[in-house]
């Protein structure tokens, strides 16, 4: 029987080790989210307001140290606020992109479906916003804070012209702990739509979010 020599053993061992490489997992975090969302609409002829809890699940992973990707859903019920206003469900998902730019700032990129259904019918929204966020640590390892701004160029509505203008901002609060990755933020989106018979239509759409995350993979130093 003839022995292996080192340089065999060698050979066999490096594609082996690279294949265990790329099997493993990037980092990131699995997460719960809720959320308490506020809905008003002004159609120029009065306000309509509904809001209620949104439930659902948020899965980032970060290929490497400058760049991460998010997927998000949520869902739940809308209930009126105000004489007037339908109660609605509502289900979203989002898809973002985050670059790194300098130590201090990333770009983002996000991917936006929307539906109301309503009891007479459903409304489809769908947008693509480019913005940025500026982010440092309150305390070391311990909490980062960020604040954004994006701007939508592209949107989409079933059943109406899109909006002139849409706008969004966010603040955030996170614990990017070793096991556990939590974060509190709050969001405001703004659409304004062009003027119809006198009345200018404005529709806002306001989250505060809590999520709870459990790490992924190898954590990445940053």
């Amino acid at each position: 029987m003839h022995r292996a020599s080192p340089i065999m053993l060698l050979a066999i061992a490096i594609p082996v080790a690279g294949a265990r490489a790329q099997l493993r997992l990037p980092s990131g975090a699995v997460s719960v989210v809720t959320a308490s969302a506020d809905h008003r609409v002004d159609t120029g002829l009065g306000l309509e307001r509904s809001s209620g809890p949104l439930f659902g699940a948020q899965l980032d992973l970060e290929p490497d140290d400058r760049f991460m990707v998010s997927l998000r859903a949520l869902g739940g019920t809308l209930n009126p606020k105000i004489a007037g206003t339908e109660g609605r469900s509502v289900g979203e998902l989002a898809l973002t992109t985050r670059l790194d730019m300098v130590s201090w700032f990333r770009g983002t990129v996000t991917a936006l479906g929307r539906s109301y259904q309503g009891p007479l019918a459903r409304q489809h929204w769908s947008e693509l916003s480019l913005g940025g966020e500026g982010h440092g640590m309150l305390i070391d390892k311990v909490l980062e804070a960020s604040v954004g701004l994006s701007l939508a160029p592209v949107v989409r509505v079933s059943g109406r012209a899109g909006p002139d203008l849409a706008v969004a901002g966010l603040a955030r609060l996170r614990h990017p702990g070793e096991r556990l990755d939590l974060s509190l933020g709050y969001s405001l989106e703004r659409y304004d739509f062009a003027t119809n018979g006198g009345a200018r239509r404005i529709e806002e759409i306001s989250m505060l979010v809590l999520r709870a995350g459990l790490r992924i993979g190898a954590r990445r130093s940053r």
